[in-house]
């Protein structure tokens, strides 16, 4: 058989044409056609038959003990179907739960409130303007204690103790963490042409999503079944966390996570309302539903950052560096909540070490209690970790 050459060789097309995309090139956004028409899935478009609606008393003081909580009038009102009080919850073995970061905080608070903006007492009510009525005739009485507002005041000698309810708890410490080669590295400085230092406070920030967290718990005694409609951006993580309050086998659990209004790490942590919605279902045996309002939001949501850098190097006069000193101390909250919750506290910090020859260096970070809410994030995920170190986790 005679075979004839091709007269017009084949040429490969240009990736623009084949529309392969890679690096740099255009793409089409797919997800936009539906949130323009008006056909987003959000949470406060769910509506389940016979739910109520519930709203939470938040503390408006920092720091205080709890003398008294007198809820009778709330539950005079008409609509009003559960009032519930930390004293309720602790009854149930439900007064506390795990953190991301395996600390404990108060779901509604008994002994005494650590931040303001804490959940204090929470309504059940045929509708949501009733169970705000209801919640502002909780009368709670305040025993007004110092609060403290940033890690030098944590740490002052005559501090009070914030998180008196830990057992052999003494300060205001929550970590003391350090890595790397301390001999070396200070070897390494004295030895140094030149030593540059920075002093920093990466300040606390508020992601602020435009949606606000909220949660719809529905709970089927007939099934055993829990579904929770939730404004999550980790539903594993809660079911998780649900299953051992509610003491719930996780495949009774679903988290139903719909169109999200924001989340920037926000809605990553399990905040006590969640877990109070889903009390409330249990109690009632009707959906529960849960909005946050936006000054909650502000007041009592998972910040980020709050932490204070003093860092330093040492260097050659041909700008080699020889070693790298990092000291941070960041600020917690009232709960150690961090969302990133591995053995490394010094966030980003370990990336230098992957990135650059650095021979020595030695980190080291306390983190504090402080009644502030709870940080989500002081510290970012690690990358790396530094060459010619060994670790101690204090």
């Amino acid at each position: 058989m005679t075979q004839t050459a091709d007269p017009q060789p084949r040429v490969p097309a240009p990736l623009d044409e084949i529309k392969i995309g890679g690096m740099g090139a255009s793409r089409r956004r797919v997800e936009d056609n539906r949130f323009i028409r008006g056909k987003g899935n959000y949470f406060d478009d769910v509506v389940l038959p016979g739910m109520l609606h519930m709203e939470v008393l938040r503390s408006p003081m920092a720091h205080a003990r709890i003398k008294s909580i007198d809820a009778s009038k709330a539950w005079e009102i008409p609509g009003v179907r559960l009032v519930l009080t930390g004293e309720a919850l602790a009854t149930r073995n439900l007064g506390w739960m795990p953190t991301l970061s395996y600390d404990t905080q108060a779901v509604l608070a008994t002994d005494k409130v650590r931040f303001q903006g804490q959940e204090v007492a929470a309504v059940i009510a045929d509708d949501p303007y009733i169970a705000k009525d209801a919640v502002t005739a909780i009368q709670v009485e305040y025993e007004p204690l110092p609060p403290i507002v940033n890690p030098e005041q944590a740490m002052a000698p005559d501090a009070p103790i914030i998180r008196d309810d830990k057992l052999g708890q003494s300060d205001n410490v929550v970590f003391d963490w350090e890595v790397g080669d301390k001999t070396g590295t200070e070897e390494a400085f004295s030895e140094a042409d030149v030593v540059s230092r920075v002093k920093l406070h990466y300040p606390r920030s508020h992601p602020s999503p435009l949606e606000a967290c909220g949660a719809i718990a529905d709970y089927d005694r007939a099934t055993g079944k829990l579904t929770v409609y939730l404004t999550t951006q980790a539903p594993h993580i809660v079911r998780a966390a649900v299953a051992l309050i509610a003491e719930l086998p996780e495949h009774q659990i679903r988290i139903i996570s719909p169109d999200l209004g924001g989340g920037f790490g926000n809605k990553v942590p399990v905040y006590p309302s969640y877990v109070v919605a889903i009390v409330a279902s249990i109690l009632t045996e009707r959906p529960v539903k849960w909005v946050e309002d936006r000054t909650g939001n502000l007041i009592s949501t998972g910040f980020g950052r709050d932490v204070y850098l003093d860092g330093q190097v040492a260097m050659r006069k041909d700008g080699r560096i020889l070693a790298v000193k990092m000291n941070t101390l960041s600020d917690h909250g009232a709960f150690f909540g961090d969302a990133q919750p591995s053995k490394f506290k010094i966030g980003l910090m370990h990336s230098a070490f992957a990135a650059y020859d650095i021979p020595y260096a030695h980190l080291a970070a306390r983190g504090v209690y402080t009644t502030k809410a709870p940080a989500v994030s002081p510290t970012d995920a690690p990358s790396g970790s530094p060459r010619r170190c060994s670790s101690r986790s204090g």
